[in-house]
């Protein structure tokens, strides 16, 4: 599969010559240019047209600020490097009257409806705040915040209509608790068990019995990283009434962690957190590892309960932990009664004893069998007829069943789910048998229609005359079979965790390796048709990731992936590419590496471009050495099979001449591009696209070299061919205008520098949206443009906005963040704020010689800004 470079500005090179076939690759060098997305359709196109494009590099230095230094005037030298996708924007937050009251709901389980500034707000979260104060970033003044009051919550805080009240557990869970605060630290206790016990309801019952004696509950959902990590924003969002629009970006989670955490500093509580389903905690090597206790805020009154099923989280806590077993016999038969609304009488009650006996007293279990019995005429009139037919079916299904789901799960709570499955392919909707199926293989929180409306149809061909009222039939006889819960703040359904490993563990291999292909191109298919809104986007990762981790996991399926399917994950890994995801995007392209070196072979074009894609990406994230070495071997081979000539060849040459310029090797990138432009000019003629590309690219070398004017020069004349033949509005054409008013501030013509950057900006919102790494780009460099016209507090302003996105996104490390870094640091030298520019200077310094070495020229500019800074 073809693809364009990912996450990175580019000049795309035309396909309709037949030179460029596919796997040719071609890499455009720009001037400070974040990283732009590419959609997966456009690098399907691009393969099927048989061209190959890979995306320019962004100049990674301005000369002016990298080697001149810092002058002792009060004009410092200072420039801005490409910045990547960021995210965490500003907000603010309107002040309101201290007019607040209290109205009492009847039958209420959430507690008094809280009026505050003449607004109503009730629901599972109240979060007030008496008073508002208008805030630009979190800092410690955040502590001096008032209160806020209610639940915080994804769903519903009751537990489900038919739990039955667990007395003894539940007294226990509020005797650990109040022991613990004691020790003058966050009281924190496990609740731990085998999964299906009844830990979640048992704690949801626990909130509901004292909620009151609580200022708030936080339930967050701790089974993925990623549902954890989104319940956080959600959490600070809240908090802080900062809310995503179309065409924002996310907000960091470590933004969000951090903001929440210092809300509570010293503060008086209490307050009480669930974490819910933590179960990857206790190992810090195993798939999915969170570290729980870095989101768990540390202050005296606050209580924190784990749900997990480990019981190795008790040894976290001071407190003993409390373990949910088997259900007492009186509430099991409690609980299936509920289910199964069967009529108590002698004859049933005896039945029914059989019945949770024979389940185990699991409280999950018995929810299921008595979910079945209550939709199943025939054993509402008759309920001894449930028992034989589930020994008969448990010894039908549980022989083909791996010996590790048995013993995880328990014999019991597999043959109901399978008796219930059973009666689901029995039914009118079949359908919904094998969409419970293809569950198995996303991620069982977030479950909503859409990921099936926009592919069910050419993803799977049994169930390609399914439209979205008859998948939500089938969604709909999934949750009366309790095999999915519906989450109404949330607007979505969710899977136990149980029910979705069982639904995967079930399978056959054969079976397995079909629904996981059929997974993936249903995904696939998803992307294409998401809105462009970034929450919208955000919400498909942990999907697109289940999915990813199914297929690439080492065994059965993995080892029978062809072609087709390694094309489908690479179309993944730009999906990841467009939002920021840039180390899993890594993690996909490796994979496809393997692949293609296990199925073509270590010198097959395909092979060697998917080597160039991932030195693209290892570039990109600052790898630079391993970036250049892949280049090369890559170079080697392709003389050595296609010759000096050969456009892939020509291409390769491209590439490394751009790693060589991103480290600094100037004067190789400039000769290696030079003699490109050469061949280009010689094999496709003076106005091809490539051509212009690479007159491009060897322009943003010339600038960096210092030969600003014969750079501009050659900018403007690119320029005018982008507007002849690509149009005013088209990126390429705005791409190449940012270059320019880059080029010209570096000259010193600061206010047609500024003009052109304003133009770039608009357009960008425009087109593009706010949040757009082209857009947060551009407004980075008009910064830069702003320092140098004198304008230091928005410049600084600026500057500080655009290394928190950096960070998130890049790294603390990433040769981008260090820049960002370096030029706030200058900003701050001009405004007098010696302290922290020194401590900057000495972090970058330290960073980029590591990094970069010791002779680097960003290194050396370091060295000398730090100098000037300590002499003032």
């Amino acid at each position: 599969m073809s693809l364009v470079g990912l996450f990175a500005p580019r000049l795309k090179l035309f396909n309709q010559d037949v030179i460029l076939t596919a796997g040719g690759l071609a890499t455009s060098r720009v001037k400070h240019e974040a990283i732009p997305p590419r959609r997966p359709i456009d690098a399907l196109l691009q393969r099927h047209a048989g061209a190959r494009i890979l995306a320019s590099r962004i100049s990674s230095r301005d000369h002016d600020a990298e080697h001149d230094g810092i002058s002792s005037s009060s004009f410092v030298s200072s420039y801005m490097e490409p910045v990547q996708q960021a995210a965490g924007a500003r907000f603010t937050v309107q002040s309101l009257p201290p007019h607040d009251t209290q109205i009492h709901q009847a039958g209420s389980c959430f507690g008094d409806t809280q009026v505050m500034g003449g607004s109503i707000f009730q629901g599972n979260f109240v979060g007030l705040p008496r008073w508002l104060d208008c805030l630009a970033h979190v800092d410690p003044a955040i502590a001096a915040r008032p209160d806020y009051l209610g639940h915080f919550s994804n769903s519903s805080l009751a537990p489900v209509k038919a739990f039955i009240p667990r007395v003894l557990l539940r007294d226990q869970i509020r005797a650990q608790l109040c022991d613990g605060e004691a020790n003058g630290t966050t009281s924190m206790l496990a609740v731990w068990g085998l999964g299906g016990a009844g830990k979640t309801q048992l704690v949801l019952d626990y909130v509901q019995q004292y909620r009151r004696q609580y200022k708030a509950t936080f339930w967050i959902e701790a089974g993925q990283k990623e549902s954890l990590e989104r319940d956080f924003v959600n959490l600070y969002q809240t908090l802080f009434g900062e809310h995503n629009a179309a065409g924002q970006e996310t907000i960091s989670v470590d933004k969000a962690v951090t903001a929440v955490k210092s809300w509570f500093s010293g503060r008086q509580g209490p307050w009480l957190f669930v974490f819910d389903g933590a179960d990857a905690i206790d190992d810090e090597k195993a798939k999915g590892y969170i570290a729980i206790k870095h989101f768990i805020p540390d202050i005296p009154s606050l209580h924190v309960v784990i749900t997990t099923r480990t019981g190795a989280a008790k040894g976290m806590t001071r407190l003993g932990g409390v373990q949910v077993g088997d259900m007492e016999e009186a509430q099991a038969i409690d609980l299936f009664c509920r289910c199964s609304e069967v009529q108590r009488d002698d004859g049933s009650i005896e039945e029914v004893k059989a019945i949770v006996r024979e389940l185990g007293y699991l409280a999950l279990a018995i929810t299921l069998a008595g979910t079945y019995v209550g939709t199943t005429p025939r054993l509402q009139f008759d309920i001894k007829a449930y028992l034989p037919e589930y020994r008969q079916r448990r010894r039908e299904l549980l022989k083909r069943k791996p010996e590790s789901i048995l013993h995880q799960y328990s014999e019991s709570v597999l043959t109901t789910w399978e008796t219930s499955y059973q009666a689901i392919s029995d039914s009118d909707y079949p359908e919904a048998a094998d969409i419970m199926t293809m569950l198995s293989f996303l991620s069982s929180d977030d479950i909503f229609l859409q990921l099936f409306n926009t592919g069910l149809q050419t993803s799977a061909k049994a169930m390609s005359h399914m439209d979205i009222y008859k998948i939500e039939d089938c969604f709909r006889i999934l949750e009366k079979y309790s095999f999915l819960q519906w989450k109404k703040d949330q607007a979505s359904f969710a899977m136990h965790k149980l029910v979705h490993a069982w639904g995967f563990d079930r399978l056959e291999e054969s079976k397995q390796s079909s629904f996981s292909i059929t997974v993936l191109k249903l995904m696939a298919a998803a992307i294409t048709g998401c809105s462009s809104w970034p929450d919208d986007k955000l919400r498909l990762v942990p999907h697109v990731m289940a999915n990813f981790y199914t297929v690439a996991q080492p065994g059965y399926i993995s080892n029978r992936i062809g072609e087709e399917i390694v094309d489908d994950i690479e179309s993944l890994a730009l999906f990841l590419a467009e939002i920021g995801w840039t180390r899993e995007e890594q993690m996909l392209k490796e994979f496809v590496l393997s692949k293609r070196k296990q199925i073509v072979g270590e010198e097959h074009p395909d092979t060697m471009r998917a080597l160039d894609e991932l030195a693209i990406t290892l570039r990109l994230q600052g790898h630079l050495s391993e970036a250049a070495q892949i280049q090369r071997d890559v170079l080697e081979k392709r003389r050595r099979i296609l010759g000096e000539e050969h456009p892939h060849t020509i291409v390769t040459m491209h590439n490394l001449a751009v790693t060589l310029g991103d480290h600094g090797h100037l004067s190789e990138a400039a000769r290696i591009q030079r003699e490109v432009l050469g061949k280009w000019k010689l094999i496709l003629g003076e106005e091809h696209l490539n051509t212009i590309l690479t007159m491009h690219n060897l322009a943003v070398t010339l600038g960096d070299q210092g030969h600003l004017s014969e750079a501009a020069r050659m900018q403007r004349e690119v320029l005018e061919k982008w507007r002849l033949i690509l149009g005013e509005e088209h990126p390429d054409t705005i791409l190449t205008m940012h270059n320019l008013a880059v080029t010209l501030r570096r000259q010193g013509h600061l206010s047609e520098a500024a003009q052109i950057h304003r133009e770039v900006l608009e357009k960008r919102r425009q087109i593009l949206g706010e949040e757009h790494p082209d857009t947060i780009s551009t407004t980075s460099h008009l910064a830069t443009t702003l320092h140098y016209q004198g304008y230091s507090s928005e410049a600084v302003q600026t500057h500080r906005e655009v290394l928190e996105k950096s960070r998130r996104i890049l790294g603390e490390e990433h040769p981008y963040t260090l820049t960002i870094m370096k030029n706030l640091a200058v900003t701050l030298h001009n405004q007098g704020y010696l302290s922290e520019a020194i401590q900057m200077h000495r972090e970058v310094l330290e960073n980029r010689r590591r990094i970069l070495g010791e002779e680097h020229p960003h290194t050396i500019n370091t060295m000398n800004n730090l100098a000037v800074t300590l002499d003032r």
